[in-house]
């Protein structure tokens, strides 16, 4: 950009003092008549107008190559909003749909009577409250775990969605879909359900589909070749383009609007994102990061009425799925097991808790995780003495069934077992389970057996724990998690942490701000990420942030205060712009943009012509981003005005 633009610039900001401003004038002259009022009103329109005009035509030959790049691009979120909601569910679909994102990446599975699932994990452990490979479960029995609570209990009632009822849901709300199979020899099914659902032309494959695709022209869907960073070249998505396929980005684990812009400039067809919302910005879309709430009390199970009518009929229902369970082989009697969930518990608990003592470990298993979905807490009595029972499965089923049942009165034989417990599976389960009971006397047992635990696995369960309790030492130890650089195995155990300390609110704000002083770039996303699901409580702090020694932390810092977007903010990012740093000055000029203050629009001028490239687009594209909130909120006015 030149001296001239910059000129043209700085005349616009002329035109809209005169056309826009002249009406504080005339008003000191009190005109009484009301056709001068509206002719004054017009004519500030009309400057408004003429701005806008100008800033287009200024702005508009600096971003042609951009703007011409990114006609075709498609941003994916990876398995959903995962800031916002659980993976691959309804509420991610659901998520994805309100904020505008192109599509969504799911992750397919096959149960063991041949239904198609969205479900990334070979086991169902870590996303729901169940536990087992979901090649060895039934879709119906699937069905009876929580696949969100993990996330909050707004999501407490989200189930393992079927492929085909995910793919109508994206037919019905116009999203575009990119399969991940992670299991083999499923790809003929999976087309035959993109077929069936009449999705062919919004779906992309990928892996072994795409492996199909080159063996079968005719196959459904479109192709995706990923680049590497390192492969990503103008020529070689040319030729991908000549052979009629899409090239295809992945950026995960990174919220760098830099990286971002990159691949869009570049020419990428399709870009697979965890933050679509950084991806959205930097295309100009508009979207609203959704601040944690705190959510409501558990409701706890009501136990199920039935017709006294039919009372000895029940009865005898009860009587003959109970001896199934003794003698049948394990499929007929799990689903004897789930066919007396549904039956009123004054019938079916008693002869289960009977079978709590049997001598098969199979019996036992099954018996117990029907009485977790019974609804009837009085049976946690008799559930609680097998989180000692010498086999595995029937201690984790205990540890669920407590947890769904709300059984408080268990949290010490639930600690006693954590301590004790030598697997690693009934451990997680186990504290979860008291994660779920939410008993702050827990919180310092399990913070005892997170630092003795060396497992990542059965640390998150303690982590997810740690926030459902939400203690003062459960805060000061989820903030110990999160700044431990322990590899990609930390990974998943360190973003629960910085989920747990944003559910606690601003009292946690202290601890994010001191580890957003951190060194490692991990550790700086996630607790970034984390105080702008806070929002306003953590603006003051953020602000204080802009003036710390580190320049990452004075980047992130301006970058959070953009997301939550508060205006408050808009003078100390103002006075950000003038760090040494680009890289913060950068920033500090897109959050500016985002918030649209008026008020910083002579600071982001004199950076249109900044040598450095990122501070010339950002504050650019902020000029035009608070121009265009100013033209709208004038024609807001006029028209309340009208009469």
């Amino acid at each position: 950009m030149n001296e001239d633009m910059l000129h043209m610039l700085t005349t616009t900001t002329f035109l809209y003092n005169k056309f826009g401003g002249m009406h504080v004038f005339y008003n000191s002259l009190r005109l009484p008549f009301r056709v001068t009022q509206r002719s004054l009103r017009s004519r500030r329109i009309a400057g408004l107008h003429l701005c806008s005009v100008i800033i287009f035509f200024l702005i508009s030959p600096y971003f042609s190559v951009f703007a011409e790049d990114t006609k075709q691009v498609e941003i994916f979120a990876h398995q959903g909003v995962l800031e916002d909601v659980p993976e691959n569910t309804f509420a991610a679909l659901r998520r994805v749909a309100e904020l505008g994102i192109d599509g969504i990446a799911i992750d397919i599975r096959q149960t063991k009577d041949n239904q198609l699932v969205l479900m990334c994990d070979e086991t169902i452990d870590r996303t729901t409250d169940g536990k087992g490979y979901v090649d060895q479960l039934l879709y119906a029995e699937l069905q009876q775990y929580d696949a969100g609570s993990w996330r909050g209990s707004a999501f407490q009632k989200e189930r393992v969605p079927l492929l085909s009822d995910a793919l109508k849901f994206c037919k019905i709300n116009d999203l575009k879909v990119i399969l991940n199979v992670k299991q083999t020899c499923l790809e003929k099914q999976v087309l035959e359900v993109v077929r069936e659902s009449e999705m062919s032309s919004q779906v992309y494959l990928w892996g072994t589909l795409r492996n199909l695709k080159a063996e079968d022209a005719d196959s459904e869907g479109k192709e995706l070749v990923f680049l590497s960073a390192e492969e990503m070249t103008k020529e070689k998505i040319d030729l991908i383009h000549e052979e009629k396929k899409y090239a295809f980005s992945i950026i995960l684990a990174n919220d760098s609007r830099k990286v971002i812009k990159d691949r869009i400039k570049i020419g990428v067809d399709v870009i697979l994102v965890d933050y679509p919302c950084v991806a959205m910005d930097v295309l100009n879309i508009k979207n609203q990061i959704s601040v944690y709430k705190k959510p409501k009390k558990r409701e706890t199970n009501n136990p199920r009425q039935e017709d006294d009518h039919h009372t000895a009929h029940i009865q005898e229902q009860a009587k003959i799925l109970t001896k199934t369970i003794e003698d049948a082989e394990y499929d007929k009697a799990r689903a004897a097991a789930m066919a007396l969930m549904v039956l009123p518990p004054k019938y079916t608990a008693p002869p289960l808790v009977k079978l709590l003592k049997d001598n098969s470990p199979q019996v036992r298993q099954h018996a117990v995780w029907s009485l977790g979905f019974c609804g009837d807490n009085s049976v946690a009595l008799n559930i609680g003495p097998l989180l000692k029972d010498k086999n595995t499965a029937v201690r984790r089923e205990a540890a669920l069934a407590l947890k769904r049942l709300d059984a408080s009165p268990s949290v010490p034989a639930l600690l006693e077992a954590l301590m004790k417990e030598a697997d690693q599976g009934v451990k997680y389960d186990i504290a979860r389970t008291l994660g779920t009971l939410g008993n702050r006397g827990a919180a310092i047992p399990i913070i005892k057996a997170l630092a003795k635990e060396r497992s990542w696995y059965v640390k998150s369960g303690c982590v997810e724990a740690l926030g459902n309790i939400g203690s003062d030492p459960a805060m000061h130890a989820l903030a110990k998690i999160l700044i431990t650089d322990a590899g990609e195995d930390a990974a998943w155990t360190r973003t629960k942490a910085a989920w747990g300390l944003a559910a606690m609110g601003s009292k946690a704000v202290p601890l994010l701000i001191n580890a957003l002083n951190d060194r490692e770039e991990g550790t700086r996303r996630r607790t970034g990420w984390a105080l702008v699901k806070i929002g306003p409580p953590a603006v003051r702090a953020l602000m204080s942030s802009l003036h710390e020694i580190h320049k990452e932390t004075r980047e992130r810092a301006a970058q959070t205060l953009g997301w939550i977007g508060d205006e408050s903010a808009a003078a100390s990012l103002a006075w950000a712009l003038k760090d040494k740093e680009p890289s913060v000055v950068s920033a500090a000029a897109w959050a500016l943009g985002r918030i649209g203050s008026p008020n910083a629009l002579a600071a982001l001028q004199e950076l249109v012509n900044n040598e450095n490239i990122d501070i010339r687009e950002n504050a650019v594209e902020a000029v035009e981003r608070i121009m265009s909130n100013k033209e709208k909120m004038a024609y807001q006015k006029e028209r309340l005005q009208k009469p």
